[in-house]
């Protein structure tokens, strides 16, 4: 009998539209042994929660990626049978038809939210950064322990077929040592076209690159260096690194930090909110016999290749190879973690083995110590 895990939606925004509608696409266009039913939706008002479930429920008109039906097996599958609508958040927390709340609130907000949930014995889903900073992170971290709850941070990335791809590419020795990596998101957002209250111009919602964009190459390097199996390092720390200041606000425009792992590689991590990222390889892993170059976009690609060394250089693949691994026939591609909560929930454990709580707690110190090096104004609110 398949397991259906019952979520609580906190929040009505872009990323929390992702997730819903990721959640009314029919398991098996992906390959899941688990199914998900939307139970309840939070948000300032019941008006505004309503709107939110009444849109997933809507005609099966293309979605935001074009896809035609997308709705179609999450309605015909009662995937939103019963879902209510909440003015409060609290209200969603103390449904005792709720399993799981994914917390799709700004991520200044997320150590809030994410403890009242747990107070209120639910599991957890956290959209990333899991919170503002590390001390945040702990109590959550203990407050779920206690209470022997599910809690994880939702690097979807992690989950797609590229990163698993990758992780066996690497791990069969084909490539040689590893020697160095990079990973970019640089995102052309146009800042000064933006005003003073948009997310990520405002200090006080903890605006700038590093925390909005920082997730996604830090992800790639613990999947390709810190998950290695040759990897002795536990805790790799931040060596150097540098901000580019946005003056109108403070925030960081730009971040650029190196991360050591001893005996192993050096990573050097890039975000930044003012320049286009590279299409062509926003990941970068130069080992002994070819190098790997991940496509852009960061936090979904489906493009590897491996590319030989110049013939000038060392190396035994002289063949450039292209290897497509796209994400599930429909969808975003967030039903993936959606999955593995589900999963880790069915099986009674409190944490996932493909995005731990550890390796949360190391990327959230990176994002820390990157921050208060730089100068950016950090929130006062």
């Amino acid at each position: 009998m398949t397991f259906t895990l019952r979520w609580g939606i906190i929040a009505t925004g872009g990323i929390s539209t992702k997730f819903a509608e990721d959640l009314l696409v029919d398991p098996s266009t992906r390959g899941s042994d688990v199914a998900h039913k939307i139970a309840a939706v939070g948000s300032r008002s019941v008006a505004s929660a309503q709107k939110f479930i009444d849109r997933l429920r809507s005609d099966p008109s293309p979605n935001q990626w074009g896809e035609d039906g997308w709705n179609a097996w999450g309605l015909g599958n009662g995937v939103l049978d019963g879902a209510k609508a909440y003015g409060s958040y609290d209200e969603v927390f103390a449904d005792p038809n709720v399993d799981a709340v994914y917390i799709g609130t700004p991520h200044t907000f997320h150590h809030a939210n994410a403890k009242a949930a747990l107070l209120a014995g639910k599991n957890v889903l956290c959209e990333k950064p899991f919170t503002f900073d590390l001390e945040e992170l702990d109590e959550l971290i203990a407050i779920a322990k206690e209470k022997k709850l599910f809690l994880m941070e939702a690097v979807w990335t992690r989950f797609h077929p590229i990163a698993y791809a990758l992780q066996d590419l690497l791990k069969s020795g084909r490539l040689g040592k590893i020697k160095r990596m990079s990973a970019d998101f640089s995102m052309n957002y146009q800042p000064d076209t933006r005003p003073d209250s948009n997310r990520m111009i405002d200090p006080e919602q903890g605006g700038g690159s590093l925390l909005d964009q920082g997730p996604y190459p830090s992800v790639w390097a613990m999947l390709a260096l810190h998950q290695l199996p040759s990897n002795t390092d536990t805790d790799p720390r931040v060596v150097a690194s540098y901000q580019r200041i946005y003056e109108r606000s403070g925030v960081d425009a730009a971040s650029t930090w190196v991360v050591s792992w001893k005996g192993l590689a050096e990573a050097t991590l890039v975000t930044d909110m003012t320049a286009s990222g590279y299409d062509d390889a926003c990941v970068v892993i130069t080992c002994e016999d070819a190098d790997v170059a991940i496509a852009y976009p960061p936090w979904r690609p489906e493009r590897l290749t491996i590319v030989p060394h110049s013939k000038y250089e060392p190396g035994n693949i002289r063949e450039r190879e292209v290897k497509e691994y796209p994400t599930a026939k429909a969808g975003a591609g967030m039903h993936y973690e959606a999955d593995e909560v589900a999963r880790c929930i069915r099986d009674g454990k409190t944490q996932s083995e493909r995005m731990p709580l550890a390796e949360s707690r190391i990327t959230q110190r990176w994002l820390d110590d990157v921050r208060k090096a730089g100068g950016t104004v950090l929130k006062t609110a």
